[in-house]
Parts: structure tokens; C-alpha cells; sequence
């Protein structure tokens, strides 16, 4: 049916009209945008990027930060090991020196020694190596009750040539008194059983009328003598560290015994028996403080990649509760 002017003109007037004919204009153009589809699964999408790249991250910076942390150094322990001398005639005085070296794979203590006056008669001199690593076997050395032990002798003459004096030597694939373990040095040289320093007593430890035979019962029955033996009197005159590893050029003395001279691979203390020593590796000890800041840069990272991976994962919770909210 054909609308008349009045049908146009109350259409014109009617506001409901004319807001449906803008709604219905607006439905069927093509002016309003289209609007994305799942928009929460794009988002999920970043997330989960985002929280395996922290996590990556994470792994990687702890990973370099652990493996350049200081290692845990545990207390150097070395052998204390000990020297008995006696000898087979009484008020006899020597001077000690005693040296630690390497030889190949082997490591040598080499203990000498010297009459301080001159002898009338040849001293013979009996040595007991106690808490000693394995030793190699030789021909003067003789193993007996846990220990080893050997004999010589302190010839008459001037005491100043060499041939007065005796030396020891004994040999041992591992180390006698030294540990290194790259950061740290320590040595302690055999003690001398029974010295001491400005003493000069002697008195008689095997044999008939010994006073005190029980304390060294096991050295007197290894001698399977009925002649008496005496304790000297020892003096020390130098000791020596020979070292080519560790290289003691890059060590500085922590503790202990101050060495008298140092040389390239030798340390030499003079007047100083039983030496015990702590130095420490100078470059090592650079190297271990640069290592424990970059260490500490590493796993400061690797905190804050750890908090924004937690951000991460708990964000699509916090998502749901603000929705339900």
C-alpha cells in the first residue's frame, strides 16, 4: 500500500524511527571494524614465550655462575712425619740439615749429618723414620715396627770436611711433607724426636742402665745391641725446600716459618728445625676473586630472570580472578 505525505511526515517526526534507521544502517554498512578473534589465546601465546625466555635465561646465567664459583677448599692436610737419631756414644753434637726435593715422579728427604767438633773415633748413628708415606726400599734402609730405619756413621777426622758428616737419603712416590692444591702450599718438614733447641744433654736411651729404655723400646730392639745408645745433641743448620711443582716464585708466605732465602725453586731456612709453612698462590688467588664477582653478576641475573618467570606463570591466574571479579 502506497504511504501518503502524512505517513512520511510522522515517520519524520518519530525519533524511534529514525534511531532504528541509523541502527539498522549502521548493522549493514561497513564502516565498524572487525574485531579480533580468541584474543586471550594471542596473549597466552606471549606469555608462555615470554616464561620459556626467562626460564632460558635463568638456566643459562646459573649454569656460568655455578661453574665459576670459588670451589670450596678443604684444610690442606700434610704427613708430620718424625726423626729419631741415636748415637752409640755419648755428649755427641751434629748439625741437621735437611732437604725436600723431586726427582721425576719421586720425592726425596735428604737428611745429613755433621759433627759440630772433631771426632776421635768414628760414631756409629742410628736414624728412625716414623709416619713416612711408602717408602722405596734401599739398600741401607730397613723397614721395622711401622717405620723404617737406618745406620751409619760419623767419622773421626776434622769436622770439616764432608766426609765427617753422614746422609740419609729416602725416597717416596708420594709426598713426604708438602700439599699443594693450586691455591694453597703447605709444608711441614719430619720433626726431630727429642731435640731441643740450645740443649745440650745427652743422655743414654738403649742398653744396660738406661733410665728410659721403655721410650725407645722399639728402636733399642731393632738394634739387637748390647753396647748402650745416646740421644745427641742436634743442632740445626739449614733446611731446604726444592719445588718445581708448585713453581714457588707465585707463592707468598701466609704463616709458619719465614724462610731465610728464597730463590727461584728454593726456600731455605736457616736455624729452624722441623719448618711447617703456609703460602698461598698470589695469581690464584686474582683469578679466584674476579671469578666470585662474575659469579655473583651471574646469579643476580639469574634471580630476576627466576622472579619474571613466576610473574609469568601466576599472571593468568591473577586474569581469571579479576574476570570473575
Amino acid at each position: 500500500m502506497p504511504r501518503t505525505a502524512s505517513d512520511l511526515d510522522v515517520m519524520e517526526t518519530d525519533p524511534s524511527s529514525h534511531r532504528n534507521g541509523q541502527t539498522a544502517t549502521s548493522d549493514s554498512g561497513h564502516d565498524a571494524p572487525a574485531k579480533p578473534a580468541h584474543p586471550h589465546k594471542t596473549d597466552r601465546f606471549w606469555s608462555w614465550l615470554r616464561a620459556a625466555m626467562f626460564l632460558l635465561v635463568a638456566i643459562g646465567f646459573g649454569t656460568g655462575g655455578y661453574l665459576l664459583r670459588p670451589a670450596t677448599d678443604n684444610q690442606l692436610s700434610v704427613r708430620e712425619p718424625k726423626i729419631t737419631v741415636l748415637a752409640s756414644q755419648p755428649n755427641v753434637t751434629a748439625k741437621v740439615n735437611m732437604t725436600l726435593s723431586a726427582k721425576g715422579s719421586n720425592y726425596v728427604l735428604t737428611l745429613t749429618l755433621m759433627p759440630v767438633s772433631t771426632l776421635t773415633e768414628p760414631v756409629k748413628l742410628a736414624v728412625w723414620f716414623y709416619g713416612f708415606p711408602p717408602l722405596v726400599p734401599g739398600d741401607s734402609l730397613i723397614p721395622h715396627a711401622k717405620g723404617y730405619y737406618a745406620t751409619g756413621s760419623l767419622l773421626s777426622g776434622s769436622s770439616q770436611t764432608a766426609s765427617a758428616g753422614q746422609k740419609f737419603v729416602v725416597t717416596s712416590q708420594q709426598r713426604i711433607g708438602e700439599h699443594a692444591n693450586g691455591l694453597q702450599f703447605r709444608v711441614a718438614f719430619p720433626e726431630l724426636e727429642g731435640e731441643e733447641p740450645g740443649s745440650q744433654y745427652s743422655y743414654q736411651a738403649c742398653g744396660p742402665g738406661a733410665s728410659i729404655e721403655t721410650s725407645f723400646a722399639t728402636m733399642c730392639s731393632g738394634l739387637r745391641a748390647q753396647h748402650p745408645w745416646y740421644t745427641p745433641v742436634l743442632e740445626a743448620d739449614t733446611t731446604t725446600l726444592s719445588s718445581a711443582d708448585p713453581d714457588l716464585q707465585g707463592y707468598q708466605i701466609l704463616a709458619g716459618d719465614n724462610p731465610t732465602l728464597l730463590g727461584g725453586d728454593s726456600w731455605t731456612w736457616t736455624g729452624v728445625n722441623g719448618v711447617t709453612m703456609l703460602a698461598a698462590n698470589v695469581s690464584a688467588e686474582a683469578n679466584q676473586e674476579h671469578d666470585l664477582f662474575y659469579s655473583g653478576v651471574l646469579f643476580g641475573v639469574t634471580a630476576g630472570a627466576l622472579v619474571a618467570l613466576f610473574n609469568e606463570l601466576v599472571r593468568p591466574i591473577w586474569r581469571k580472578g579479576a574476570k570473575s571479579s
